[in-house]
């Protein structure tokens, strides 16, 4: 029988020469990153002076309004520069070594709101679900989704945590980020995620997705 070398993932270190340990495997991890301040304070600015359309979320194959599956306000941006701003923060996570996948193609940039009243059931959420499409047509496929912080956790919201469901070992594990205004979250479309409730405030961000050809 020929030996087959199996590749068990690429080692990473840390700044101290730790081995970085990675929770998932390549399709199911995820690259968190924090832009500046003044960066994050640049954006909103630009939102804030645009005539913005807003709609309610819709949810499944029909893009029906189920608010409870999802609950929120969601508009459009199709501006060259912040597109263009968003996929190289996209090529930068993707430059992983347990990535690298061939990105091209950057879709309109998904402003959202979540909004949390105390005494409101139906706060702002997003229950499972994953981001992955398919345009057959084309041969292209999302490969790679971005969630951008805008607002303060616990000045301006509070709640609204992210969550990553996956299947490892016969088991189902969970792991839950309190996102900081300002983080870059990033990872595969296929991984399965939700959006806990927005109990107070007001819960602000930028959802992109990165596109390229079929996997092979």
């Amino acid at each position: 029988m020929t030996e087959v070398n199996v590749s068990r993932g690429t080692t990473v270190l840390d700044d101290n020469g730790n081995v970085v340990k990675y929770a998932n495997d390549q399709f199911f991890k995820y690259k968190r990153a924090t832009i500046p301040r003044e960066a994050v304070d640049g954006i909103n600015e630009y939102l804030s002076q645009q005539d913005l359309k807003w709609e309610d979320a819709k949810f499944g194959s029909n893009l029906e309004v189920d608010e409870n599956t999802r609950k929120s306000k969601i508009s459009w941006i199709n501006d060259d520069g912040l597109k263009s701003y968003i996929f190289s923060q996209f090529e930068s996570a993707n430059s992983d070594p347990d990535w690298q996948f061939e990105l091209d193609a950057i879709e309109d940039i998904q402003y959202t709101k979540y909004e949390g009243h105390p005494d409101n059931q139906f706060n702002g959420h997003y229950d499972w679900h994953y981001d992955y499409l398919m345009a057959p047509d084309e041969r292209k496929c999302r490969k790679l989704s971005m969630t951008v912080m805008l607002s303060q956790r616990g000045d301006e919201y509070e709640g609204g945590s992210f969550e990553f469901q996956c299947l490892k070992n016969g088991s189902v594990q969970y792991q839950t980020l309190d996102l900081e205004i300002g983080d870059i979250l990033v990872f595969p479309s296929m991984m399965h995620h939700r959006v806990n409730f927005t109990t107070h405030g007001e819960r602000k961000v930028l959802v992109a997705w990165a596109w390229g050809p079929l996997f092979k």
